[in-house]
This record gives structure tokens, sequence and C-alpha cells, in this order.
């Protein structure tokens, strides 16, 4: 899957694989060029990447009671 689902958004926490490494970022922003601010989890500061370079991307969407628990 070479392909972000059109539903990710700024806020979603997502899952991946680049370079043969899996990453957990959460999104902090999409452009129209098809780049994505990555807050990388295991990384010191956001990171650029193209859509086209993330491979085998999950999207992780708490449920609304889950939100609400946090909140």
């Amino acid at each position: 899957m070479n392909q972000i689902e059109p539903t990710m958004t700024a806020g979603d926490v997502i899952e991946f694989t680049m370079h043969d490494q899996r990453h957990t970022a959460v999104v902090m922003l999409m452009t129209d060029d098809d780049l994505v601010l990555l807050d990388l989890v295991d990384g010191d500061r956001p990171a650029w990447a193209g859509v086209s370079s993330l491979q085998e991307v999950a999207i992780f969407m708490p449920e609304a009671g889950e939100v609400l628990a946090a909140a």
C-alpha cells in the first residue's frame, strides 16, 4: 500500500514503513502537493515526508467514547 487513505487528517496517529523501518507519528499537516508534516513518536523533531514514500500506512482513530474519557 503506497497511498495515504483519503480519510487521513491532521491529528491522526499513523504507523508506516519508510526505508524498511516501521515508524509511528502524528499527522500535523497535509499539503496539496502530497507532503505530510509528521511528529514522529520516536524522533526528536517533526519531519516532512512525501506521500509516495510512505508504505504500509495504518491510521489509528480513537472511538468517540475513548476521546471523551480522556478529556
